[in-house]
C-alpha cells in the first residue's frame, strides 16, 4: 500500500482530534452503506497504490460500537461485519485490517476493515527511495 506525496500532505495536514474518529462519523468519509451494527464508509484518506496497482475506490467497515478487534464484537455484530466484507470480497475488493498493536495502524482504538478495488493493472516495473520519499511506477 502507498500514497503519493500529495496524499501523504493531505492526510498529515488534516487536522488531529483527540476524540475517536470513527465513533463520530460526521466529517469523516461518505457513508456507502448503513447495517444495524456497521458503516461503510469512503476512506477520506485513502491509498494511491495496492500491490503496485492503482486503488480505485477504497472504503472501511467500521463497527459503530467503539471495540478494539473484531474478537471484542458480539456474535451479531461479528456474523453482520463479516458477511459485508464477504459481499465486498466478492465484488473484487481487497481485504485489509492491520493487528490491533500494529504501529501503523492510525486509529489504534476503533476496529476497522479496508476494502480496496484496483484496476488489475499490473505495473511492469517500480523503485522506491526511502528519502526522499519517492515511488516511480511504469
Amino acid at each position: 500500500m502507498f500514497r503519493y506525496r500529495r496524499s501523504i500532505k493531505q492526510y498529515r495536514s488534516a487536522p488531529r482530534v483527540k476524540h475517536c474518529p470513527f465513533c463520530d462519523t460526521t466529517g469523516q468519509g461518505e457513508i456507502v452503506e448503513e447495517t444495524p451494527h456497521a458503516y461503510v464508509m469512503q476512506n477520506k484518506f485513502g491509498y494511491d497504490l495496492w500491490e503496485f496497482r492503482n486503488v480505485t475506490e477504497h472504503l472501511m467497515v467500521i463497527p459503530k460500537r467503539h471495540v478494539q478487534s473484531l474478537e471484542d464484537l458480539n456474535p451479531q455484530e461479528r456474523k453482520e461485519i463479516i458477511n459485508i466484507i464477504a459481499e465486498y470480497e466478492a465484488k473484487n475488493y481487497n481485504v485489509y485490517a492491520r493487528a490491533v498493536n500494529s504501529v501503523q495502524r492510525t486509529v489504534p482504538m476503533h476496529q476497522h476493515t479496508h476494502l480496496i478495488k484496483t484496476d488489475d493493472v499490473p505495473a511492469r516495473g517500480s523503485f522506491f527511495l526511502r528519502k526522499p520519499y519517492f515511488l516511480y511506477k511504469f
